[in-house]
């Protein structure tokens, strides 16, 4: 984070980005969870973005970020290289419940650790977009849809992590002033790794 080449291609001025008009405030409702936590992980076969922005719940403001490169321990040099070719190139990423669901769970087989407690529940965003405004479907399967849906228009690189990120934070931002509540929208059982999905409409 202190490095002069990342910090020049990598804003980490968040506080400017998702700045919050006081005028938000007026649909807002009260949420059950004190704060956020957004991230969008990049990469197919191993993580290798990690960024988390957190937001307080009752003020929408900035609280925090995390933001880390991860190089792969089981992918070849070629692969890697291929891989991130004009923001990882043609392997593409997958959305949604992947982050938590899937992909989390395989890195930290192939990390050989133990799934954190914390990873156990998450929310799909676009789950509780498409609940609140009822857009047509194709409106809530990714950050693009969602944003255009609501007229938030995007900062950065689509697929860079800490910008898909933000962007995604602005969505939050925008659903919250409206008044949406964002809930839990799906479990894992410690035991089994069954996945339980909360909403019956989803994305």
């Amino acid at each position: 984070m202190d490095d002069v080449m990342h910090l020049e291609k990598f804003n980490h001025d968040i506080s400017r980005d998702l700045q919050v008009d006081a005028a938000a405030f007026q649909h807002k409702c009260s949420q059950d969870l004190d704060f956020f936590l957004v991230l969008d992980l990049e990469g197919k076969i191993e993580i290798l973005e990690f960024p988390v922005l957190m937001i307080d719940a009752k003020t929408m403001a900035f609280v925090d970020l995390f933001h880390r490169f991860v190089r792969p321990s089981k992918m070849s040099e070629q692969h890697i290289n291929k891989y991130i070719e004009g923001k990882y190139g043609k392997f593409g990423v997958d959305r949604g419940n992947w982050d938590l669901k899937t992909k989390v769970p395989d890195q930290c087989k192939v990390s050989q650790i133990k799934l954190p407690p914390y990873f156990m529940e998450w929310i799909n965003l676009k789950d509780v977009f498409y609940n609140f405004y009822k857009p047509r479907k194709s409106e809530a399967t990714g950050m693009m849809g969602m944003m255009k849906n609501r007229q938030v228009p995007m900062f950065g690189s689509h697929h860079l992590g800490i910008d898909d990120t933000k962007n995604i934070t602005r969505v939050l931002q925008r659903m919250l002033a409206d008044g949406a509540r964002v809930q839990i929208t799906a479990r894992r059982n410690p035991d089994s790794r069954n996945v339980q999905y909360l909403f019956e409409d989803r994305i």
